[in-house]
């Protein structure tokens, strides 16, 4: 929670990599909260962060559709496109009942 005092971050994924049990969050830095960050940038990734919530709470309806409202913005987002990629996926083809929106990583 340190760095959450010093910079604006976004979420990329839940992981939990070779040798470990738990998963961790893993996080991108947008920028430093000393920067005149755009106030419409922050608003924005208010929408990302609720579209990876119900993402990771399996309603990939709503975070299909924050993440195209996202990418409206800033279409040109890799993180989101992938989101709403797996969103679209997952609406039609739901994951298993045991998923639980972790990335898996078996090599290091």
């Amino acid at each position: 929670d340190l760095i959450r005092d010093e910079f604006h971050l976004r979420s990329v994924a839940r992981a939990q990599v070779k040798g470990k049990t738990e998963p961790v969050d893993v996080f991108a830095i947008v920028d430093a909260r000393t920067a005149a960050l755009d106030q419409e940038l922050l608003i924005w990734l208010e929408t990302y962060e609720e579209g990876i919530r119900k993402f990771r709470d399996r309603d990939f309806t709503q975070a299909k559709i924050l993440f195209s409202r996202f990418l409206e913005f800033y279409p040109d987002d890799s993180l989101a496109k992938m989101y709403l990629e797996r969103s679209l996926e997952y609406e039609q083809t739901p994951p298993e009942k045991t998923w639980n929106a972790v990335e898996v990583f078996e090599k290091k």
